[in-house]
């Protein structure tokens, strides 16, 4: 039997060193992240996450919401439930009120709130003639029109005359259109008179329905 001399041993001793040095060389991960060691708790990651949806307009509805007209009452007279007709007309200066009649001819009783609308007309069934009449102050009071009675809003119509011509536009008009307030119905009175043309001009004015 040999004995291994010193210079093998040596080299044997090195070689184990070798392996040895790779194996633990071989067990740190490049890319920098950690790996979970066996039994533990596996690594979570989160995905990004998008909110989706639709802009509220609840602002710019409840800013255009605002209008001029009287809510409508659920009473209201309706165009077919009166009679309209024109009262006895006073001068002023400048001007001439009218009032305009609203008779309840149904059997119901019914409310009439608010303005009429007015407006100068060139025929019964013609286009309209200048601007129409403005809202002239005044309470806006629910009036309750019994079957057979009525209520009144007084319109004050300026003598157009009294503008430049090149201002009014002075045009021939043979009467109103007047719709009761709130109702998109209406009725033509005769009333013939001079209007002007010009949109400018504010030749109408109109107050509540009063008992």
């Amino acid at each position: 039997m040999r004995t291994p001399s010193p210079a093998r041993t040596l080299l044997g001793a090195l070689g184990i060193a070798a392996v040895l040095t790779a194996s633990a060389c071989g067990s740190t991960d490049e890319s920098g992240t950690a790996e979970p060691s066996p039994g533990g708790p596996a690594p979570t990651t989160s995905a990004p996450t998008t909110i989706t949806g639709t802009p509220s307009t609840s602002a710019s509805a409840s800013a255009s919401s605002s209008t001029e007209t009287t809510a409508p009452h659920p009473d209201g007279c309706l165009i077919g439930e009166l009679q309209v007709t024109l009262g006895e007309s006073s001068g002023a200066a400048g001007s001439q009120e009218i009032p305009i009649v609203f008779t309840n001819t149904s059997s119901r009783t019914c409310v009439l709130h608010g303005y009429p609308g007015v407006s100068y007309v060139a025929a019964p069934d013609g286009p309209q003639v200048g601007t129409a009449a403005a809202r002239d102050g005044g309470a806006e009071n629910p009036v309750t029109v019994a079957p057979g009675a009525r209520a009144t809003a007084a319109v004050r119509a300026t003598v157009v005359q009294n503008y430049p011509a090149e201002t009014c536009g002075p045009t021939a008009v043979a009467g109103f259109r007047v719709y009761p307030p709130n109702d998109t119905g209406s009725v033509f009175l005769p009333y013939p008179t001079t209007g002007c043309a010009q949109t400018g001009v504010q030749q109408l004015s109109v107050q509540p329905v009063t008992g």
